[in-house]
């Protein structure tokens, strides 16, 4: 889901919302858009209830997924910490919690497991990610001071995708060490779809079946999958957390490429509206690199 749409989308819709930043209306988008995200959450927990591989082998999957997903984020995160300290000390806004994000995946999880859909989950959440993109194209292009908003961009900016590069592929390099079956470079390879799930486990897959055969590449690719589905929905639901105890920073690098879509309201809420362009920089950037990391990595 993460990537489905780029950062450059946010910033055409923002074309919709500069006429209207006058009109008060405009502020009922930012409770719409946590709804939007509440259903992202749900579709995207149907589409793993749904995956029999995943569910049928989930002990195995998930525990090394949630290794290298788990190094992937707290490596991101410290790094992004000492940038903050460095340049960032003092920004952002206080954030706020709740279990309700939560809540919908884990339901969107126990419906696919218990019932059978006769709809593609995956082209629907294609639809819903363009709505939130919307609204968050409005309610970023309405804002008043856009202008100033924009200005505010510097090098530092830059600073955030490289602490997020490097912290993540630094601490998913240990995950060849904890797990014995995959090498240093699997792990990093599997780090660097920084929670592109889709694209980075067919690449990974692809890319080892020579080496390593189909079968091994297959779960290599399967791991990548729900490790980067976890750092997307660890980004989400634990965006307040990170805040609070790793900075300002920190749900822009956790949540990786979805720091520029599914990521973004959260971190808007958690990190303050002067967040948003760091993150959406950061997305195009990483967007960027991610295929690069990925093949580097699966050749080596």
């Amino acid at each position: 889901m993460s990537a489905s749409l780029g950062a450059g989308d946010v910033y055409k819709r923002q074309l919709i919302g500069y006429p209207l930043r006058h009109k008060s209306q405009i502020r009922k988008i930012t409770p719409l858009i946590h709804i939007v995200v509440c259903l992202l959450l749900f579709l995207l927990g149907l589409s793993i209830g749904l995956n029999r591989l995943i569910i049928d082998n989930l002990g195995y999957f998930c525990g090394q997924a949630a290794v290298i997903s788990s190094l992937s984020i707290l490596g991101s995160m410290m790094a992004s910490l000492a940038v903050y300290r460095i340049f960032f000390r003092g920004k952002g806004a206080n954030g706020e919690n709740s279990l309700v994000t939560l809540a919908f995946f884990l339901f969107g999880c126990v419906a696919g497991v218990s019932y059978a859909v006769d709809f593609d989950v995956h082209q629907t959440s294609v639809y819903v990610l363009y709505v939130l993109m919307l609204l968050l194209g409005i309610n970023l292009g309405s804002n008043r001071n856009l202008r100033q908003f924009v200005l505010s961009l510097n090098f530092r900016t830059l600073l955030v995708p490289f602490a997020t590069v490097s912290g993540t592929l630094l601490f998913s390099a240990i995950g060849g060490f904890l797990l014995s079956r995959w090498s240093i470079f699997d792990c990093m390879a599997v780090g660097s779809g920084f929670s592109y799930y889709s694209v980075s486990s067919i690449l990974i897959t692809q890319i080892k079946s020579p080496s390593i055969g189909v079968q091994l590449a297959t779960e290599l690719g399967t791991i990548a999958l729900l490790s980067n589905i976890f750092r997307e929905m660890t980004a989400l639901i634990g965006a307040p957390l990170f805040r609070k105890y790793f900075g300002y920073l920190a749900p822009i690098s956790a949540a990786g490429i979805g720091s520029s879509d599914i990521s973004l309201a959260a971190i808007a809420r958690c990190s303050g509206p002067e967040a948003v362009p760091v993150a959406i920089v950061h997305g195009i950037l990483i967007n960027i690199s991610m295929p690069f990391f990925v093949s580097f990595f699966c050749k080596l």
